[in-house]
This record gives structure tokens, C-alpha cells and sequence, in this order.
């Protein structure tokens, strides 16, 4: 959960230095890490009742980056945000573009 509860603090850092003028540029790392962050929480939540609303918050990150992707053609993964097969997944997006984030940055 230690791991969790930084990269938590990081996407918090990331929402306020994104939503100011001069990083516009952040925009796309904070939702990517966002939905990443919550796609974790949904599958160990802390509590199980707490199960269903980390799964509807992990979607709709993940819809949020997924929305993003298609109207900036910024998708860094091998399938396209405006593929077929990510209507019904966008959880499944999520997780391409974080695997793809994370060997970028290495």
C-alpha cells in the first residue's frame, strides 16, 4: 500500500502542476498515472466493500485517458485509442499505455 499511497501523492502533484497554464504539458502523464494508480486500487482494495467504487473510478480514469488519446492521437501503445476493441475496455487501455509509459521512461 506504501507504494500505492506515493504514486497516489505523485498523481495529486501532477492534477495541480497540469492545471496550471505553463503545464498543459503534464496533462496526458497525469491522467495515464491517474488511471494506472486506481486500476491498481480496484484490483487490492483496502476494504472489500470499497470493491465496486474503486472499479467505477478506475473506469472512468481510464475513460478520461482513453477520451484523451483519441482526440490528441496521443496513444504510445501498439492498439490506437480509437480501436473497436477498447469500447467495452477502457481499463484494458489504461494498462496498455502505463506498460508503454513505464518502458519510455527507463
Amino acid at each position: 500500500m506504501t507504494e500505492l499511497l506515493h504514486e497516489l501523492y505523485e498523481v495529486e502533484r501532477l492534477q495541480i502542476l497540469a492545471g496550471d497554464p505553463e503545464g498543459a504539458h503534464l496533462r496526458r502523464e497525469y491522467l495515464l498515472r491517474r488511471a494506472a494508480v486506481l486500476d491498481r486500487l480496484a484490483e487490492t482494495p483496502e476494504r472489500v466493500d470499497w470493491v465496486i467504487d474503486y472499479v467505477i473510478h478506475a473506469a472512468l480514469a481510464a475513460r478520461d485517458l482513453l477520451e484523451h488519446d483519441a482526440t490528441h492521437s496521443s496513444t504510445h501503445g501498439a492498439i490506437p485509442a480509437d480501436a473497436a476493441c477498447w469500447g467495452n475496455d477502457p481499463r484494458g487501455y489504461a494498462r496498455q499505455e502505463h506498460r508503454a509509459w513505464i518502458i519510455d521512461t527507463l
